[in-house]
């Protein structure tokens, strides 16, 4: 997967990770985990949405 990502997303990752592994304090171990998982899911709607309109693809209304 690195194989994909710039060498200034690969530094940013290994810096997070390391604040990650460093941290002791099981609640902002939660925080940082779902702030990283809207943030996840904001971008996958982002790519979604974008490569639907590359390709004509219209989203089906939200439910």
């Amino acid at each position: 997967m690195s194989d994909v990502l710039s060498l200034n997303r690969r530094f940013s990752m290994e810096v997070h990770s390391r604040a990650i592994d460093s941290c002791q304090d099981i609640e902002e171990l939660r925080r940082v985990a779902k702030t990283l998982l809207t943030a996840w899911q904001i971008q996958a709607g982002f790519s979604e949405q974008f490569a639907g309109e590359l390709l004509g693809i219209s989203r089906p209304p939200a439910a």
